[in-house]
Order: structure tokens, then C-alpha cells, then sequence
């Protein structure tokens, strides 16, 4: 029998964004209880599986983590401003990184 060569079937990659899914859930629920380990980790776990199975994290996952560190980013380890010109400004407080991603509000449609 030869080995199958190509792309990863349907299934796998849907089975591998539920998982990712779960995991960013594991450490929403872990950041609030306090155990900042534990969501680094589950954030470590579905970032790989993501890189494994060729899945992006979808935008709304993206800015809940730190790239520089990956922590979970949460009420508690960091900091949220907006700007009047349309950017949210995200800073951790583990590691001081800042992220900046634009927005659009109502008043600035350019």
C-alpha cells in the first residue's frame, strides 16, 4: 500500500478547528480562575494545531493572544484602549507587548 500524499481531508480540519475552539474555551475559563499557566498552555497547544493542520486562528482569536508570549489576554493581564482615529491598542502585562489592530466605529468610515 503507498502512502497517502496531499491534503489532510474535510474531517481532519474541521476536527482540528473544534479543537482549537475547545482549547481557546479551556483557557478563557482557566484565565478567570486564575491559573495563567494552564492558559498559556492550551493557547501553546491550539496555536500548533493550527500550524499542523493549516487552520488560521480567526480574527477575534487573534486578539486575544499575545504574540509575544502567549498568554491569553484578559481583563485581568491586560490593558484595552481605543483611539479616536479607529485603532484598539492592546497591551499585556506579562510581557509589556503591544498590539494595535484597527477597528471601525461609527463616526470614522474612511
Amino acid at each position: 500500500m503507498s502512502k497517502r500524499v496531499g491534503r489532510r481531508t474535510r474531517a481532519q480540519e474541521n476536527l482540528a478547528r473544534e479543537r482549537i475552539e475547545r482549547l481557546f474555551a479551556l483557557a478563557e475559563e482557566s484565565s478567570r480562575t486564575g491559573a495563567s499557566t494552564d492558559s498559556k498552555r492550551f493557547i501553546e497547544l491550539a496555536r500548533l494545531i493550527g500550524k499542523r493542520y493549516n487552520q488560521r486562528l480567526s480574527k477575534s482569536q487573534r486578539i486575544k493572544i499575545c504574540k509575544n508570549c502567549n498568554s491569553f489576554l484578559s481583563s485581568k493581564n491586560s490593558k484595552n484602549r481605543l483611539s479616536s482615529k479607529g485603532w484598539k491598542t492592546i497591551t499585556c502585562l506579562d510581557c509589556g507587548h503591544i498590539a494595535r489592530h484597527r477597528f471601525q466605529n461609527g463616526e470614522n468610515s474612511e
